[in-house]
């Protein structure tokens, strides 16, 4: 009968450096996605949401959209304040631009900050 052996052990019993080496690797790639998915999760999420309303320019006025794009970003609990928002009404289309940045900490010691841009220009239509 042949014995299989277990990949993760060598002969003694103990794990190798190969399968050390890919489990901390393995480790730190899971938490480098956990704390930089959330923003960038958020960010697509806040800039969908802006699109849309630029996309329904025809019905709101340039403060109303702020004030419905503020209620979003307050939900999602994002750094932006009403002056970020820069809305850009011309003759055929509307501009709706804002920015933003999160800092992440890594481990308490390292903090890495992520710029966001967000700028939809969308056709305005005509009320229907």
């Amino acid at each position: 009968m042949l014995k299989m052996g277990n990949r993760w052990n060598n002969k003694d019993g103990k794990i190798s450096i190969g399968t050390l080496f890919w489990v901390i690797l393995i480790v730190a790639a899971v938490y480098i996605g956990i704390k930089l998915a959330p923003p960038y999760i958020t960010y697509y999420m806040i800039k969908t949401e802006v699109a849309n309303d630029a996309d329904n320019a025809h019905l709101y006025t340039d403060e109303q959209i702020v004030k419905y794009i503020m209620i979003r970003v307050k939900e999602f609990g994002l750094p932006i304040e009403e002056k970020d928002i820069i809305v850009d009404r011309r003759d055929s289309d509307i501009e709706v631009s804002l920015r933003y940045k999160i800092d992440v900490n890594f481990f308490d010691r390292y903090t890495r900050t992520l710029y966001f841009n967000i700028d939809a220009v969308k056709l305005i239509r005509a009320k229907q």
